[in-house]
């Protein structure tokens, strides 16, 4: 029994015909649905135990592809160093600027390799398996973008109304997770 098969057994349609592992592609795709779909939290943590189960080079290149892709969005600003940090960042990051994960990490013929390792333990995470009910093999890039989650700024301040970009800070609209962890 390969890795693949070992992670995501119990995580595929119920097809007596289909019993073959996930290829590359379909491991990337059910995790492109899984970005639209999961909050950034759980994101977050599934990536982190992926990370975990990967072996000390894989995880220094995913997790040094991310600090480049995060400095790149924003010049001058410090990014985490802390790995948890830094992928509730990238969750986040993706939330707000859709397709960011994959262009972080899949910049070259290695980094897509990584990737499509990094995306088949992600699937594989008894964590987002609720969130992967609704997907369905085949589905076109257009209709994920349209099944994503509401766009949400969760770094904007409440409006003078108490209006927008509460982004589930319970109201304190200017506060950031991240200051909390520094």
């Amino acid at each position: 029994m390969g890795l693949i098969d070992r992670l995501l057994r119990g995580r595929r349609a119920a097809d007596d015909r289909d019993t073959r592992p996930l290829t590359a592609e379909e491991a990337l795709a059910r995790w492109r649905y899984l970005l639209g779909k999961a909050p950034p939290e759980v994101l977050s943590e599934a990536h982190g135990r992926a990370l975990e189960a990967l072996g000390e080079m894989p995880r220094a290149e995913v997790l040094q592809r991310l600090r480049a892709g995060l400095s790149a969005l924003e010049p001058g600003a410090v990014v985490p160093a802390d790995p948890d940090v830094l992928l509730r960042a990238a969750a986040r990051t993706e939330r707000r600027a859709p397709g960011f994960l994959e262009r972080a990490l899949a910049a070259d013929a290695r980094g897509r390799q990584g990737l499509a390792a990094l995306a088949a333990t992600v699937v594989g995470s008894h964590v987002l398996a609720p969130y992967l009910r609704g997907f369905q093999p085949g589905m076109a890039p257009e209709a994920l973008v349209d099944r994503r989650a509401p766009e949400v700024d969760v770094d904007a301040p409440a409006g003078p109304d108490g209006s927008g970009g509460q982004g589930g800070h319970g109201g304190h609209g200017d506060h950031d997770d991240l200051d909390a962890e520094d």
